[in-house]
């Protein structure tokens, strides 16, 4: 049996909050595919860090006219620390090779030199003007040339969607031979998940699922309801994870705001279980996401799901079998068309099923397990 060394920040053995639960579930399906894990930690934060960040914020005020610098491992310094602080003992000594999820920045500066796997859902270059905003030039080229070279170093690389990968291929260089994609699997534990019936009349409960209001664009989910309702569907929709909704969202009567919820709390772990058992359709029209574990979740309780074509969107979204991925020049009105459609027409049966069996194929952490198995195989890391 190989021996992994997971490089995390936290436990992922026992902390389920972390990168949205990925962390936890990527190291139990490590495990599932018959490798031994061993955690090694690092610390994210130090005296050091926080000395060198306070630098940057003040460099960028005096010579990046307010722009921001990309702080932790997307700077050398900082990485340097975060790899300084990984304790070089017996178990890190036995691992045969390393897991980043994330991080691998810090990979280059460690003291004793292992063979690493990189695993992410994006790359720093299709990051910029995406997800990270006001990024100062000199900051752009630092990160890309960090992640550059972590990627490039690396054993192979893992990348969640389609998207990630090409980036690696086209930005970096990287060999396709070396480069897979394993998408994401629910953050939620196999057992607690509950299939849902297909939605055939009555109320059509709809869920919005996301920390970020703005991004995950909560107000075309809020108009494709009402849309819903002028054309005779009695559509709810319930929010979740959003801990303080819009001031004139709070009177409309087919909205339910049940705030942020923590996975690492077992009362609120089993309100968000029980929300996914009772709505029949996911609705989330972000903007911009690198994949969307919560897709991954819908289709596992046979719930269709409702976005737009950005980022890796379309790996965990397929239109016509388990719901659909529309343009980002479309609005709450062809949503709420699309919607309407499937509903008239008896189209959530099949999206039901296709959800399902997406699930089990490509959406699941036992799909996760087999791939990566097959993975090690073709690498000789059997």
């Amino acid at each position: 049996m190989k021996t992994i060394g997971y490089v995390s920040p936290t436990n992922p053995f026992t902390d389920r909050k972390a990168w949205s639960g990925l962390t936890y579930k990527v190291r139990e399906s490590i495990e599932r595919a018959g490798y031994k894990v061993i955690w090694i930690p690092f610390k994210p934060i130090s005296k050091g860090i926080r000395l060198w960040n306070m630098l940057l914020k003040v460099y960028c005020g005096v010579f990046a006219k307010g722009k921001r610098f990309l702080l932790g491992e997307n700077f050398p310094t900082t990485a340097q620390i975060m790899a300084n602080s990984i304790n070089i003992n017996r178990d890190y000594l036995s691992c045969d090779c390393l897991f980043f999820p994330g991080n691998a920045q810090i990979a280059p500066f460690l003291k004793v030199k292992k063979p690493y796997i990189y695993y992410s859902g994006a790359t720093v270059p299709i990051m910029l003007d995406y997800y990270w905003f006001d990024i100062c030039k000199k900051s752009r080229k630092i990160a890309t040339e960090l992640d550059k070279k972590a990627s490039k170093n690396a054993l192979f690389n893992l990348k969640a969607s389609k998207w990630a990968a090409n980036s690696l291929v086209k930005d970096f260089g990287c060999s396709q031979k070396n480069t897979y994609v394993i998408e994401y699997g629910p953050a939620i534990d196999t057992n607690d998940i509950v299939k849902v019936k297909p939605y055939k009349d009555g109320v059509l409960n709809i869920f919005f699922s996301g920390v970020d209001w703005e991004r995950k664009n909560g107000d075309i989910a809020v108009e494709t309801v009402k849309i819903l309702r002028e054309k005779g569907i009695d559509a709810h929709l319930f929010i979740a994870g959003i801990r303080d909704i819009p001031e004139y969202c709070k009177s409309l009567d087919y909205i339910t705001h049940v705030g942020f919820l923590s996975k690492n709390n077992p009362v609120e772990y089993q309100k968000y279980l029980e929300i996914y058992s009772n709505c029949h359709i996911l609705l989330v029209p972000t903007k911009a996401e690198c994949a969307g574990v919560v897709f991954c979740e819908a289709s596992a309780y046979g719930m269709p799901s409702y976005t737009f074509d950005t980022g890796g969107t379309t790996n965990y979204v397929r239109n016509g079998i388990n719901g659909y991925a529309i343009p980002l020049s479309c609005g709450a009105k062809e949503f709420a068309n699309q919607i309407f459609n499937d509903v008239t027409n008896g189209k959530l049966a099949d999206l039901h099923k296709g959800a399902l069996k997406l699930n089990k194929d490509v959406l699941s952490w036992e799909a996760w397990s087999d791939r990566f198995k097959i993975i090690m195989e073709e690498q000789n890391l059997k």
